[in-house]
C-alpha cells in the first residue's frame, strides 16, 4: 500500500511541477561558500494531534520518497558509506558536485557529535531542552539541569558545583536517567529554567524510554518512517527534531526535513523553483530531491551549506 500511494503521490507531483516549474533539471550557475547556517523552523507543532492536522505526509517527510531498506541500516558514519554518497551526488547533480569540491569543510555528519554514552534518550532529551532558544540560553539551563540531576563523572570536581565562577560543562556530568527524570514534579524542573511545557516534555521522553515503549535497540532497528512516526507521537518532538535525530544521532542517509525554511531556499535557489509562503510544497521538494536519493541527508547538509551564500538579489 505504502509503495502504491508513494507512486500516487510522484505522479501527483509531477503533474503540477511540470506546468510551472519546466526545470526541475539542474541550472548550471555555481555557488559561493561562506559559513555553515543551520536554521530550526520557528514554530515547530509536536504533538500527534497537531501534525495529523496538518498533512499526513508531514510525519514521514524525511522518507516519503526513500528506497525500501532493512537492518542494518546505512550509518554516515561509516567512511565507505559518506564515499560512496559525495560520489554519487557528483554524479547525479553535476551543479552541487561543484559546490560540494568548493566546500572545504567536512559534512559534519559524519563527525562524531555526541559523547561517549550519549544515547537516543539523552539525545531526545537535550533537544527539548535547546527549543526554541539561542545556544547559549540553552546550554546555561543544560547544565543548571545537570548541576542539580546529574552526577559528576570526576568526583573531585565536587566543591566547583556551588563555586562562583565555575568551570563545569555539561560534559562533565553523566545525564539523569529516566527513572529519576520521570520521578521529578514539573515544578521543580521549572526551577532550573524549563517552562511549563518542557518540563512535561522532557518527562514524557523518560517515561516513553522507561516504560519500554522506545529503546536504543528498537530505534536502532526502525525504518527512517518508523523513527519519525514514533517520535512524533511524543508531546514536544515534531517532524524538524524527528529528522535532525535521523541525520545527526542515527546517521540515516536519507533524510529530507522539508519544513526547515533555509532547506527550502536553498533547494529552490539550487533547482531555479520559484520561492514563496506557500512554495515550495512538501511533495514539489521530494520530486526535487529525488536525484540526491538515496543520499538526501548529505545533499541536506549541503543546501544548509548553500544557505548562506543566497542573497535576496540572487
Amino acid at each position: 500500500m505504502t509503495t502504491r500511494r508513494s507512486a500516487r503521490l510522484v505522479a501527483k507531483t509531477a503533474e503540477t511541477t511540470v506546468a510551472t516549474v519546466p526545470a526541475l533539471k539542474v541550472a548550471t550557475k555555481a555557488s559561493k561558500v561562506t559559513k555553515e547556517r543551520v536554521r530550526k523552523p520557528k514554530v515547530e507543532k509536536s504533538d500527534a494531534a497537531a501534525v495529523a492536522s496538518t498533512s499526513s505526509t508531514v510525519i514521514t517527510t524525511a522518507v516519503a520518497a526513500a528506497p525500501p531498506s532493512t537492518y542494518p541500516f546505512p550509518s554516515l558514519a561509516t567512511p565507505k558509506v559518506m564515499a560512496d554518497a559525495l560520489r554519487h551526488l557528483k554524479a547525479a547533480d553535476p551543479k552541487l558536485g561543484k559546490f560540494i569540491d568548493r566546500t572545504v569543510e567536512q559534512c559534519t555528519i559524519a563527525l562524531k557529535r555526541d559523547q561517549d554514552g550519549h544515547t537516543s534518550y539523552i539525545s531526545l532529551s537535550q533537544s527539548i531542552i535547546y527549543q526554541q532558544l539561542a545556544g547559549k540560553a540553552a546550554a546555561a539551563i543544560l547544565l543548571r539541569f545537570l548541576k542539580r540531576y546529574g552526577t559528576l563523572k570526576d568526583a573531585s570536581k565536587t566543591e566547583q558545583l556551588t563555586a562562583e565562577g565555575s568551570k563545569l560543562e555539561p560534559e562533565d556530568f553523566i545525564f539523569p536517567t529516566p527513572e529519576l527524570v520521570a520521578a521529578i514534579d514539573t515544578e521543580e524542573l521549572k526551577n532550573v529554567g524549563l517552562g511549563q511545557r518542557k518540563a512535561e516534555y522532557l518527562k514524557e521522553v523518560a517515561n516513553r524510554f522507561l516504560d519500554g515503549t522506545l529503546s536504543e535497540e528498537k530505534l536502532e532497528r526502525m525504518s527512517d518512517s518508523e523513527v519519525a512516526t514514533a517520535l512524533v507521537a511524543i508531546r514536544g518532538i515534531g517532524p524538524w527534531t524527528a529528522d535532525m535525530f535521523l541525520m545527526f544521532h542515527l546517521k540515516r542517509t536519507n533524510i529530507l526535513p522539508t519544513l526547515d525554511l533555509a532547506i527550502r531556499k536553498a533547494m529552490c535557489h539550487h533547482f531555479g523553483v520559484p520561492f514563496g509562503k506557500k512554495t515550495p510544497t512538501h511533495e514539489t521538494m521530494v520530486e526535487m530531491g529525488r536525484i540526491w536519493e538515496p543520499y538526501r541527508s548529505v545533499a541536506t547538509w549541503y543546501m544548509w551549506r548553500l544557505s548562506g551564500t543566497i542573497t535576496q538579489k540572487s
